[in-house]
Protein backbone atom coordinates (compact mmCIF):
# COMPACT_ATOMS: atom_id res chain seq x y z
CA UNK A 1 0.00 0.00 0.00
CA UNK A 2 1.27 3.61 -1.00
CA UNK A 3 0.38 6.25 1.43
CA UNK A 4 -2.63 7.98 -0.10
CA UNK A 5 -3.92 3.80 0.76
CA UNK A 6 -2.33 4.26 4.42
CA UNK A 7 -3.62 7.41 5.49
CA UNK A 8 -7.21 7.11 5.24
CA UNK A 9 -6.97 3.72 7.44
CA UNK A 10 -4.89 5.14 9.93
CA UNK A 11 -6.89 8.34 10.46
CA UNK A 12 -10.13 6.30 10.22
CA UNK A 13 -9.40 3.27 12.07
CA UNK A 14 -5.69 2.79 14.01
CA UNK A 15 -5.83 6.46 15.19
CA UNK A 16 -9.28 6.20 16.83
CA UNK A 17 -8.62 2.65 18.20
CA UNK A 18 -5.02 3.75 20.11
CA UNK A 19 -7.19 6.85 21.55
CA UNK A 20 -10.04 5.07 22.73
CA UNK A 21 -7.75 2.65 24.30
CA UNK A 22 -6.18 5.09 25.65
CA UNK A 23 -8.72 7.04 27.43
CA UNK A 24 -10.14 3.52 28.39
CA UNK A 25 -6.72 2.82 30.48
CA UNK A 26 -7.09 6.40 31.99
CA UNK A 27 -10.61 5.93 33.35
CA UNK A 28 -9.85 2.67 34.84
CA UNK A 29 -6.16 4.40 36.27
CA UNK A 30 -8.19 6.94 37.79
CA UNK A 31 -10.65 4.52 39.28
CA UNK A 32 -7.63 2.95 40.88
CA UNK A 33 -6.37 6.21 42.08
CA UNK A 34 -9.13 8.30 43.30
CA UNK A 35 -9.02 6.67 47.13
CA UNK A 36 -5.85 8.08 47.28
CA UNK A 37 -5.77 11.32 45.97
CA UNK A 38 -9.67 12.34 46.70
CA UNK A 39 -8.18 13.92 49.56
CA UNK A 40 -6.19 16.67 47.58
CA UNK A 41 -8.81 16.95 44.75
CA UNK A 42 -11.81 15.33 45.77
CA UNK A 43 -14.12 12.85 45.22
CA UNK A 44 -16.44 14.82 42.50
CA UNK A 45 -13.24 15.39 40.27
CA UNK A 46 -12.66 11.69 39.93
CA UNK A 47 -16.06 10.83 39.70
CA UNK A 48 -16.55 13.30 36.65
CA UNK A 49 -12.98 12.45 35.44
CA UNK A 50 -13.30 8.57 35.42
CA UNK A 51 -17.28 8.75 33.35
CA UNK A 52 -15.78 11.40 31.00
CA UNK A 53 -12.76 9.18 30.19
CA UNK A 54 -15.07 6.24 29.99
CA UNK A 55 -17.48 7.99 27.31
CA UNK A 56 -14.67 9.60 25.57
CA UNK A 57 -12.90 6.01 24.50
CA UNK A 58 -16.53 4.69 23.40
CA UNK A 59 -16.38 7.59 21.32
CA UNK A 60 -13.15 7.26 19.65
CA UNK A 61 -12.82 3.50 19.92
CA UNK A 62 -16.45 3.48 17.78
CA UNK A 63 -15.25 5.33 14.80
CA UNK A 64 -14.28 2.31 12.63
CA UNK A 65 -18.18 0.89 13.41
CA UNK A 66 -19.25 3.93 11.95
CA UNK A 67 -17.64 3.49 8.91
CA UNK A 68 -17.32 -0.37 8.82
CA UNK A 69 -20.92 -1.79 9.25
CA UNK A 70 -22.27 -0.72 5.94
CA UNK A 71 -23.55 2.31 3.55
CA UNK A 72 -26.22 4.63 4.90
CA UNK A 73 -28.25 4.15 7.57
CA UNK A 74 -25.68 2.78 9.54
CA UNK A 75 -23.03 5.34 9.33
CA UNK A 76 -25.89 7.51 10.99
CA UNK A 77 -26.69 5.21 13.21
CA UNK A 78 -23.22 4.88 14.80
CA UNK A 79 -22.78 8.74 14.96
CA UNK A 80 -25.62 10.09 16.34
CA UNK A 81 -24.83 7.16 19.18
CA UNK A 82 -21.42 8.22 19.75
CA UNK A 83 -22.00 12.37 19.06
CA UNK A 84 -25.04 11.85 22.32
CA UNK A 85 -22.26 10.20 24.12
CA UNK A 86 -20.02 12.94 23.32
CA UNK A 87 -22.16 15.92 23.40
CA UNK A 88 -24.61 14.56 26.30
CA UNK A 89 -22.32 13.12 28.99
CA UNK A 90 -18.83 13.78 27.97
CA UNK A 91 -18.27 17.08 28.30
CA UNK A 92 -20.90 18.03 30.92
CA UNK A 93 -18.44 15.70 32.92
CA UNK A 94 -14.98 16.88 32.01
CA UNK A 95 -16.47 20.48 32.67
CA UNK A 96 -17.68 19.79 36.30
CA UNK A 97 -14.34 17.73 36.89
CA UNK A 98 -12.44 20.63 35.84
CA UNK A 99 -14.59 23.17 38.24
CA UNK A 100 -14.59 20.98 41.31
CA UNK A 101 -11.06 20.08 40.89
CA UNK A 102 -10.24 23.87 40.52
CA UNK A 103 -13.11 25.49 42.59
CA UNK A 104 -13.89 22.93 45.21
CA UNK A 105 -16.61 20.16 45.66
CA UNK A 106 -18.21 22.20 47.67
CA UNK A 107 -18.84 24.74 44.81
CA UNK A 108 -20.16 22.60 42.24
CA UNK A 109 -23.40 22.02 43.83
CA UNK A 110 -26.31 19.00 42.22
CA UNK A 111 -27.76 22.14 40.70
CA UNK A 112 -25.08 23.40 38.73
CA UNK A 113 -24.70 19.60 38.16
CA UNK A 114 -28.68 18.69 36.96
CA UNK A 115 -28.73 22.21 34.98
CA UNK A 116 -25.34 21.53 33.55
CA UNK A 117 -26.57 18.02 31.90
CA UNK A 118 -30.17 18.88 31.04
CA UNK A 119 -28.40 21.44 29.08
CA UNK A 120 -26.04 19.08 27.27
CA UNK A 121 -28.90 16.74 26.92
CA UNK A 122 -30.80 18.72 25.23
CA UNK A 123 -27.92 20.22 22.87
CA UNK A 124 -27.44 16.52 22.45
CA UNK A 125 -30.79 15.46 21.00
CA UNK A 126 -31.22 18.54 18.74
CA UNK A 127 -28.09 17.47 17.34
CA UNK A 128 -29.07 13.88 16.55
CA UNK A 129 -32.01 15.03 15.13
CA UNK A 130 -31.18 17.62 12.94
CA UNK A 131 -28.28 14.96 12.08
CA UNK A 132 -30.61 13.09 10.37
CA UNK A 133 -31.27 15.20 8.23
CA UNK A 134 -28.18 16.63 7.36
CA UNK A 135 -26.13 13.68 6.36
CA UNK A 136 -27.47 13.47 2.89
CA UNK A 137 -26.59 9.58 2.98
CA UNK A 138 -23.59 8.11 2.75
CA UNK A 139 -20.33 7.28 0.40
CA UNK A 140 -17.25 5.07 0.11
CA UNK A 141 -14.43 7.27 1.57
CA UNK A 142 -11.36 4.14 1.18
CA UNK A 143 -10.81 0.44 0.75
CA UNK A 144 -9.50 -1.90 2.81
CA UNK A 145 -8.50 -4.47 0.11
CA UNK A 146 -11.62 -4.82 -1.70
CA UNK A 147 -13.92 -3.71 1.59
CA UNK A 148 -15.66 0.00 1.65
CA UNK A 149 -14.97 1.77 4.47
CA UNK A 150 -18.60 4.01 4.38
CA UNK A 151 -19.17 7.37 5.86
CA UNK A 152 -22.64 9.90 5.74
CA UNK A 153 -21.57 12.92 3.03
CA UNK A 154 -22.16 15.87 5.76
CA UNK A 155 -20.43 18.81 4.55
CA UNK A 156 -20.62 17.56 0.97
CA UNK A 157 -24.31 16.82 1.00
CA UNK A 158 -25.27 18.73 -2.46
CA UNK A 159 -28.87 19.60 -1.02
CA UNK A 160 -29.15 23.73 0.19
CA UNK A 161 -31.15 22.22 3.32
CA UNK A 162 -27.78 20.08 4.20
CA UNK A 163 -25.78 22.85 3.86
CA UNK A 164 -27.87 24.94 6.56
CA UNK A 165 -28.73 22.73 8.98
CA UNK A 166 -24.45 21.73 8.85
CA UNK A 167 -24.59 25.71 10.01
CA UNK A 168 -26.47 24.68 12.75
CA UNK A 169 -25.10 21.67 13.76
CA UNK A 170 -21.84 23.62 14.11
CA UNK A 171 -23.01 26.12 16.02
CA UNK A 172 -24.08 23.46 18.35
CA UNK A 173 -21.47 21.43 18.35
CA UNK A 174 -18.79 25.25 19.23
CA UNK A 175 -21.22 25.29 21.86
CA UNK A 176 -20.99 21.68 22.78
CA UNK A 177 -18.64 20.45 23.51
CA UNK A 178 -15.99 22.89 22.31
CA UNK A 179 -16.95 25.93 24.13
CA UNK A 180 -17.59 23.47 27.59
CA UNK A 181 -14.10 22.16 26.62
CA UNK A 182 -12.44 25.87 26.37
CA UNK A 183 -14.03 26.69 29.12
CA UNK A 184 -12.84 23.90 31.53
CA UNK A 185 -9.74 24.02 29.93
CA UNK A 186 -9.38 27.84 30.62
CA UNK A 187 -10.34 26.90 34.39
CA UNK A 188 -7.46 24.98 34.50
CA UNK A 189 -5.39 26.96 33.33
CA UNK A 190 -6.24 30.27 35.63
CA UNK A 191 -6.01 27.67 38.58
CA UNK A 192 -2.63 26.64 37.76
CA UNK A 193 -1.02 30.24 37.10
CA UNK A 194 -2.93 31.34 40.26
CA UNK A 195 -2.01 28.10 42.82
CA UNK A 196 -1.82 29.21 46.48
CA UNK A 197 1.63 29.60 47.52
CA UNK A 198 0.50 27.60 50.48
CA UNK A 199 -0.71 24.86 48.71
CA UNK A 200 2.20 25.10 46.58
CA UNK A 201 4.63 24.86 49.02
CA UNK A 202 3.16 21.40 49.82
CA UNK A 203 2.13 20.38 46.33
CA UNK A 204 4.85 21.29 44.71
CA UNK A 205 4.25 19.32 41.08
CA UNK A 206 0.91 20.75 41.52
CA UNK A 207 1.00 24.03 38.83
CA UNK A 208 2.83 21.23 36.38
CA UNK A 209 0.13 18.96 36.67
CA UNK A 210 -2.70 21.86 35.82
CA UNK A 211 -0.81 22.83 32.81
CA UNK A 212 -0.55 19.41 31.21
CA UNK A 213 -4.15 18.88 32.42
CA UNK A 214 -5.59 21.96 30.27
CA UNK A 215 -3.26 21.36 27.55
CA UNK A 216 -4.75 18.04 27.23
CA UNK A 217 -8.77 19.70 27.06
CA UNK A 218 -7.45 21.93 24.68
CA UNK A 219 -6.00 20.06 22.30
CA UNK A 220 -9.33 18.08 21.30
CA UNK A 221 -11.61 21.11 21.48
CA UNK A 222 -9.34 22.90 19.42
CA UNK A 223 -8.61 21.00 16.89
CA UNK A 224 -12.50 19.99 16.64
CA UNK A 225 -13.51 23.59 16.08
CA UNK A 226 -10.71 23.51 13.78
CA UNK A 227 -12.47 20.57 11.41
CA UNK A 228 -15.74 23.00 11.73
CA UNK A 229 -13.45 25.91 10.06
CA UNK A 230 -11.92 23.70 7.20
CA UNK A 231 -15.18 23.28 6.09
CA UNK A 232 -17.13 26.00 5.96
CA UNK A 233 -14.67 28.71 5.34
CA UNK A 234 -11.59 26.34 3.93
CA UNK A 235 -14.52 23.96 2.08
CA UNK A 236 -12.45 21.20 2.94
CA UNK A 237 -14.75 19.14 4.14
CA UNK A 238 -15.22 15.67 6.59
CA UNK A 239 -11.37 16.11 7.71
CA UNK A 240 -12.32 14.24 10.96
CA UNK A 241 -8.88 12.70 11.09
CA UNK A 242 -7.56 16.21 12.76
CA UNK A 243 -9.79 15.86 16.06
CA UNK A 244 -8.65 12.27 15.83
CA UNK A 245 -5.24 13.06 15.80
CA UNK A 246 -6.17 16.01 18.68
CA UNK A 247 -7.66 13.69 20.84
CA UNK A 248 -4.72 10.99 20.73
CA UNK A 249 -2.64 14.33 21.74
CA UNK A 250 -4.64 14.86 24.31
CA UNK A 251 -4.61 11.34 26.23
CA UNK A 252 -0.78 11.35 25.71
CA UNK A 253 -1.00 14.61 27.78
CA UNK A 254 -3.40 13.60 29.83
CA UNK A 255 -1.66 10.52 30.85
CA UNK A 256 1.89 12.52 31.47
CA UNK A 257 -0.20 14.94 33.85
CA UNK A 258 -2.08 11.76 35.91
CA UNK A 259 1.01 9.84 35.87
CA UNK A 260 3.30 13.04 37.60
CA UNK A 261 3.22 12.98 41.44
CA UNK A 262 2.00 15.88 43.18
CA UNK A 263 4.71 16.56 44.78
CA UNK A 264 8.64 15.72 44.37
CA UNK A 265 9.76 12.40 45.27
CA UNK A 266 11.98 12.30 48.45
CA UNK A 267 15.55 13.01 47.13
CA UNK A 268 18.64 10.55 48.47
CA UNK A 269 20.54 13.26 51.42
CA UNK A 270 23.51 14.51 48.89
CA UNK A 271 26.19 14.10 51.53
CA UNK A 272 25.44 10.20 51.13
CA UNK A 273 28.67 8.84 48.55
CA UNK A 274 28.03 5.93 46.16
Amino acid sequence: MNFGELFPIATNIVIPLLGGAVFFALARYVSHIAPMRTLVTGQLTYQGASWGFACFGLYLATRPLQILLGPHPFPLLINNLREFCLMGFFAPAVLIAMLSLCLGSDRVTHVVIYSLFALCFSIAVAFVGLNVFAIGGSEVIFHIGGYPAHDGLWFKNPSVQGHQLMNILFVLRVIDPVLLLCVAGGVVLWHAYHYPAEKRAIYDNMPKKLYLLAAAVLSFALSMGAVGVLALWWHLPNQWWVYYVGALVSGILESLSLSLPVKHAVHISDHLTT
